[in-house]
């Protein structure tokens, strides 16, 4: 039986095309071959030596000396430079010395010595002689290109022997040098302790996203691993959460390139790409290497095969997924948006989006992201009472731990479907009109009703009836929601995906109640279908009580809907929603997008939470201005 009804889940969840979709964001691994086209400045990589460096060969008669005394090419090399030190000898000797590395590759510990010294040349070059003013010098590009790819080398060597986190060894570079490394420097938003792995974001390839956030310039793009956990502050970030970094080795105390020194000192510095757009080498600034997008689908790869179903069905089991997640580290001086996922998903709905938005910079100094994930089984109120419970919560820990809530209080919520309405009773104003509801319009006395209720219960219960909009929620933004309900939860699928969901034990208790019973009573019902399911059908009790209560005029909403057959057009349906549900009279602004109803992957629909989030920036600064 319990197969039979697993299989039948499976077969909802494929025709009834809700929230879960094909096509879903992740990262395909790649050769060590493959590694070599993730170029730093985007400039695939050279077949063998540069044109320069082999005029530079011809010229010297240096041609066998790189075929069969590698070596001693090297140390020739050097003693022109030593002689004349032109920015082209030692141009040459970082393409050189790179090039044998891969020569080498089938040998990692000698490969490793020329790819040491690959970045040694190459930061000679970047950091003393590089005096040209003009960013398009070609010399700059190919530097830029031969320090980033010998250093991914070099971090792949180093992980492989488990050094990336320490410090105190010595390595030797192909001309004869000793490299002297000192412990990291982690300039991060986390603790080192936090971190588990540390990945080269160019061992993988994004997979199904529609945007590719990679920013030019110097070090190695890396994935940081994280394990889930709550921090000493009660923060708790994403499923699976990664941190997006860049590697730089910088060589403190650099000498005069030309004096023929042989022992040098090095560090690794992994800088928080995020939030760091230069970095210092030898009192130089230069613009680092950034790839958001990795990262951010390697979070996405290998989800347990059906995560998002179980989580519908089983909100009691799936308690330990569900709150309010950070998908980056907390910072006072952004803005939260909120993203509210909808019927069947998680927070990987968001992926799309978050990728995208983070390419703007202007969206990424300014606001930081954070994902409401909950059990879509469980009944609306519940979920819409546990949103704003979790909100509050974090404003809470955020003044605790002595931050200001200056910018925390500009939050800009974005629900998904269910997670529209979720987001919808967080700018509504209850009123008297559910305790009417509730008490058949004073008939019974709430009090006596939660007599045999716990206080924890009681507490829940009066936070569901009575409440006023966050006032700390100043713009929301409804994707593809059912405001009054959707005929897909009407149907025999609907119907049956409702039957499997096992509410929580406390929901079931309560259904026991007086409270209950009376309620019951008064909508003249042997039961109450109460599922976040059953919630969605449009003659469903919850949904038209919904209706009844007043959104909040002081906080601006914006509509992006759903069309499977043309954008721009009132009408017709995202084949989940009907346009007639997700509409608002009084929304600020509605984009009708060509779109299912996951709206919130489509590229116009992404566009325009840009164009709000814009909008709210010039709103604040506005208001900041007249207040002045």
């Amino acid at each position: 039986m319990k197969h039979f009804i697993f299989v039948c889940c499976c077969a909802l969840v494929l025709f009834s095309a809700g929230c879960f979709s094909s096509g879903d964001v992740t990262v395909e691994k790649v050769s060590v071959e493959e590694r070599l086209e993730y170029s730093s400045s985007m400039i695939k990589a050279h077949e063998g030596l540069m044109p320069e460096s082999r005029n530079v060969l011809g010229n010297f008669l240096l041609n066998d000396l790189y075929r069969n005394e590698s070596e001693r090419l090297l140390e020739k090399l050097e003693r022109l430079f030593r002689s004349e030190p032109r920015d082209r000898y030692i141009e040459t000797l970082a393409d050189c010395a790179f090039n044998l590395g891969l020569q080498f590759r089938s040998d990692p510990d000698k490969a490793s010595r020329y790819y040491l010294s690959a970045v040694l040349y190459a930061y000679a070059y970047l950091s003393r002689l590089d005096k040209i003013s003009s960013p398009y010098n070609p010399s700059r590009l190919g530097m830029l290109r031969i320090y980033n790819l010998a250093l991914t080398e070099l971090l792949a060597y180093l992980s492989d022997k488990k050094l990336l986190h320490s410090g105190g060894y010595e390595l030797s570079a192909a001309a004869g040098q000793t490299v002297h490394f000192t412990l990291p420097d982690y300039r991060m938003a986390i603790q080192r302790e936090k971190i588990e792995k540390v990945l080269l974001c160019a061992d993988y390839r994004p997979v199904n996203l529609t945007h590719v956030t990679h920013r030019s310039g110097i070090g190695v793009p890396l994935i940081m691993t994280h394990r889930r956990s709550r921090g000493e502050q009660g923060e708790v970030f994403a499923r699976d959460m990664v941190f997006p970094a860049t590697a730089v080795m910088d060589f403190p105390g650099f000498p005069r390139v030309s004096d023929g020194r042989r022992r040098f000192s090095a560090r690794l510095i992994y800088a928080d790409s995020r939030n760091m757009d230069k970095i210092s080498l030898d009192n130089r600034e230069i613009p680092l290497e950034r790839d958001l997008s990795t990262p951010l689908a390697y979070m996405a790869k290998d989800p347990p095969p059906f995560h998002f179903l179980f989580y519908m069905l089983r909100p009691g089991e799936t308690g330990a997924m569900q709150g309010l997640y950070r998908f980056e580290p907390f910072d006072p001086k952004r803005i939260p948006v909120v993203l509210v996922h909808g019927l069947m998903s998680d927070t990987r709905t968001w992926l799309q989006m978050i990728n995208t938005l983070r390419s703007d910079p202007v969206i990424l100094k300014n606001y930081q992201i954070y994902g409401f994930s909950y059990s879509s089984g469980n009944p609306i109120v519940n979920s819409a009472a546990f949103l704003r419970a979790e909100l509050k919560k974090e404003r809470a820990r955020i003044i605790n731990a002595g931050f200001s809530t200056e910018k925390f209080d500009q939050m800009v919520l974005v629900g998904h479907s269910m997670g529209g309405l979720l987001s919808r009773l967080a700018i509504s104003r209850s009123g008297d009109t559910i305790e009417k509801i509730v008490t058949a319009n004073g008939k019974y006395k709430l009090d006596e009703m939660l007599e045999d209720v716990s206080e924890t219960e009681k507490n829940f219960i009066r936070d569901a009836i009575y409440f006023e909009p966050l006032p700390f929620v100043k713009r929301t933004v409804f994707i593809a929601v059912p405001h009054r309900g959707s005929w897909m939860a009407g149907t025999w699928i609907g119907r049956f995906g409702a039957w499997c969901i096992r509410l929580p034990r406390k929901v079931i208790e309560f259904r026991r109640s007086k409270a209950f019973r009376v309620f019951l009573s008064m909508t003249g019902k042997e039961k109450l279908d109460n599922t976040g399911i059953d919630n969605l059908d449009p003659d469903n009790v919850a949904i038209r009580y919904l209706n009844m209560l007043e959104i909040s005029q002081t906080i601006p909403y914006h509509s992006i809907i759903g069309n499977r057959n043309e954008a721009g057009c009132p009408g017709g349906s995202d084949g989940i929603v009907p346009y007639s549900s997700s509409h608002l009279d009084h929304a600020e602004s509605e984009l009708i997008v060509k779109s299912g109803h996951s709206a919130q992957k489509n590229p116009l629909a992404i566009q325009e939470l840009r164009r709000i989030l814009m909008l709210h920036l010039r709103s604040l600064e506005k208001k900041n201005g007249d207040e002045k």
